[in-house]
């Protein structure tokens, strides 16, 4: 069997509010763990087979900069996308994050980056039949 890839999304969402993200993603095939928090969300990526995170720039305890770095100490051949409502990131928070995602963007733009984050981490993998094959994923992309 086929395992989804793992997305890990780290969102500033009010609780009891539905998170449009997850469900979005999981719509697309992908297994999401959510995080509410800084910590939540270093211990989720240690402790789970997460191949993408998803990072608020604004998540509580320090910020999705501190997060970020704390990540990339702890897995750093997963990929992170840092989002932000501010076009304007500090520099500074995007030094430990291997892209950043508007908010503002479509939805089929994230899903695409979402896809190309995931088909660079899988360049970098050892082969095995974990992954979904390449026509699965065009498949998938077809769809949309």
């Amino acid at each position: 069997m086929v395992r989804k890839p793992v997305i890990l999304s780290c969102a500033n969402n009010t609780p009891g509010r539905p998170d449009g993200r997850k469900r979005l993603l999981e719509g697309d095939g992908y297994q999401v763990l959510t995080a509410a928090n800084r910590r939540e969300a270093v211990q989720a990526l240690a402790s789970n087979p997460v191949d993408l995170v998803l990072l608020d720039c604004r998540i509580p305890q320090r910020g999705g900069d501190v997060a970020a770095m704390q990540m990339k100490a702890c897995k750093p051949d997963v990929p992170i996308a840092l989002l932000s409502e501010d076009e304007r990131v500090e520099p500074s928070a995007l030094e430990a994050v291997d892209a950043f995602i508007s908010k503002s963007e479509p939805v089929n733009e994230l899903l695409e980056k979402v896809d190309y984050l995931l088909s660079l981490r899988r360049l970098f993998q050892p082969l095995d039949d974990s992954w979904p094959d390449e026509a699965e994923v065009q498949h998938k992309h077809h769809k949309h």
